[in-house]
């Protein structure tokens, strides 16, 4: 599946072969026996594990040495050129969260301001991998964890590499208030120096109020794990964002099933949606959606406004680094859906930015959103 090639070099870097003792600070820490006690009152825990609503497949079929090889050296899938950005530090934002306004950092890293709260969701600024020197960004994201705005909380929606960085936990631990995560994940933070005090756990289907925002942690498909023996020790999430004016939804990773529909039902209509769209591949659908499916996904949550994520950083799968946005675009010209292209660091208001297909060669592009 998508991330077994990065438990292989999990498994090296925790024998310590040519890797050592800071590889395995990065895989943090799982839950503890005693940890995983607190957690049995939790329906989406068996046995020790937390489980998903439906079975997934988590076996890779087809994947050979080769294409192991093909995934690290193949670099056609990577940018040619460095992509367009907007340079970010903590004066670009305003001492007051917007109303509804969302910048995209690159993959599934965003600063959400929604009804007077800034949020920080699942920020990662290196490499994707516990190995150094694999799975690195295509380029330095727009902003440097040291350059982040004060924020009213961190969300994270699972433990994978790609969405919880142990060096941007450790920067932010005594710089900020809150950190909401998914049952489990707290066991990582404290071991990198956040207080107990300051981390909220949640099962799905549980909440928190900042303000008078309540942020709703919801189910997804997928799974959990950075080293050896901890997959499923921790729980994943998507997160519903309702403030008293707008509401936005993160679907952090997931395959496609019939909870979008439910979500939709249940606390939609939302304003934005933050949908999955990238590193994808049949092999692995279960946990991860397909282009067709992220946008399906967008109009059964009721979404009015869709941001792609999870792409335009890292490589992560088989497909050229485009791919998503230029299948998730020409879908949602196809069926009406307005859709938000913003570059990485761009401030995006909906309703309001527009943006040009800034992943096209200059001569080619045009304007990608409707308002």
């Amino acid at each position: 599946m998508k991330k077994a090639i990065l438990y292989i070099l999990t498994l090296l870097a925790a024998a310590g072969i040519s890797i050592g003792i800071p590889a395995c600070s990065k895989m943090g820490h799982a839950p503890s026996l005693e940890e995983s006690t607190m957690y049995e009152k939790s329906t989406h825990f068996e046995n020790g594990t937390f489980i998903n609503e439906h079975p997934v497949n988590m076996t890779v079929e087809g994947f050979t040495f080769g294409k192991m090889i093909n995934f690290f050296f193949d670099l056609s899938r990577k940018p040619a050129e460095k992509l367009p950005y907007y340079h970010l530090t903590k004066e670009s934002f305003p001492a007051q969260p917007a109303d509804l306004q969302v910048t995209w950092l690159g993959h599934s890293s965003m600063i959400l301001d929604i009804d007077g709260v800034r949020l920080l969701i699942d920020p990662v600024f290196g490499n994707a991998s516990p190995v150094p020197f694999t799975v690195n960004r295509f380029q330095a994201a727009p902003i440097a964890r040291e350059e982040l705005p004060e924020v009213d909380a961190v969300v994270i929606s699972h433990d994978h590499y790609d969405h919880l960085e142990m060096s941007t936990i450790k920067h932010l631990a005594p710089r900020t208030k809150l950190f909401i995560v998914p049952l489990g994940v707290g066991s990582h933070l404290r071991k990198w120096g956040c207080k107990p005090e300051q981390i909220v756990e949640l099962d799905w289907d549980e909440s928190i109020i900042i303000k008078d925002v309540e942020i709703i942690a919801a189910p997804t498909q997928h799974f959990s794990g950075r080293g050896l023996g901890d997959r499923f020790k921790t729980l994943w999430a998507s997160f519903i964002f309702k403030g008293s004016k707008h509401s936005a939804y993160y679907t952090g990773d997931g395959g496609y099933d019939e909870r979008f529909k439910i979500i939709g039902e249940k606390y939609g209509p939302f304003d934005l949606t933050m949908v999955e769209c990238g590193a994808y591949d049949k092999g692995w659908k279960d946990v991860h959606m397909m282009p067709e499916e992220s946008v399906q996904a967008h109009l059964e949550l009721g979404g009015k406004y869709m941001l792609p994520v999870h792409w335009g950083a890292y490589d992560l799968a088989f497909h050229k680094w485009d791919e998503p946005i230029r299948r998730v675009s020409a879908l949602a010209a196809a069926q009406g859906i307005k859709l938000l292209t913003p570059q990485m660091g761009e401030f995006c208001i909906p309703g309001k930015s527009t943006h040009t297909a800034w992943w096209e060669p200059a001569d080619e592009q045009k304007l990608a959103v409707a308002n």
